[in-house]
């Protein structure tokens, strides 16, 4: 059949072409999965890490474990020593500090004679000095002898008295140490909780019950130990 040309032209523009799919999407979401993935993958990753450095790395924290006691426990009762006390009256310590205080003052004695001495040495130096008899070499001479010689009074003096400061130091150590055993033997029977002590120059203690105070009890057994 004939047609004309100018219906075929009609027929050709109101004709809709559809375009053809394009392939484009589906490879935009294979990229979108591939993206998720990975991102899953990191974020397990990192996880992983948190829980290993959290559970190896992290300190764990410390729990006090207390220690073993097989004492008895004591009564609870607080009971005091005067130092003071044990000091005037403890026999031991009566004898080592009047040894040692005899000591002191004679040596104080002989340094101080000493003493006297090197500056009646020193005053003759000045004299001859100001008088002119000594010659540049011969007052060098002497300001050099008198120097060491004072150098070496000087070192003797602290040398015995740092001697006598350790013996004072070795009474006091033999005395804290008899006081100590002899707490313990009375403390057997009393069972006291705490044993403290005081001084006058150190009055922590303000006010205290006299029938707590062991002082004499304490002296009795140092000298009854020591008279043994």
């Amino acid at each position: 059949m004939y047609m004309n040309p100018d219906e075929l032209l009609e027929n050709v523009e109101t004709e809709t072409i559809q375009p053809e799919p394009k392939k484009e999407s589906k490879l935009c979401s294979l990229t979108q999965n591939k993206w998720c993935n990975c991102i899953s993958f990191c974020v397990l990753f990192a996880a992983v890490i948190v829980l290993y450095v959290l559970h190896f790395v992290t300190p764990k924290p410390q729990i006090y474990v207390p220690k073993t006691v097989t004492a008895e426990p004591g009564s609870g009762e607080i009971v005091f020593v005067n130092l003071d006390t044990i000091n005037e009256k403890y026999e031991l310590i009566k004898i080592l500090t009047g040894d040692i205080e005899s000591e002191m003052k004679k040596q104080e004695a002989i340094f101080t004679n000493k003493e006297k001495a090197f500056e009646r040495k020193y005053t003759q130096f000045q004299e001859n000095i100001n008088s002119g008899v000594l010659t540049q070499v011969q007052m060098e001479y002497a300001q050099q002898q008198l120097m060491e010689e004072y150098q070496q009074l000087e070192n003797e003096k602290d040398r015995v008295f740092n001697n006598l400061q350790a013996r004072q130091g070795a009474a006091i150590l033999q005395m804290y140490d008899s006081l100590q055993a002899a707490v313990k033997r009375i403390n057997i029977e009393r069972n006291a909780s705490f044993v403290v002590s005081y001084q006058y120059q150190s009055p922590f203690l303000l006010q205290a019950d006299p029938t707590k105070d062991i002082t004499d009890h304490v002296l009795f057994e140092l000298n009854r130990s020591y008279k043994k």
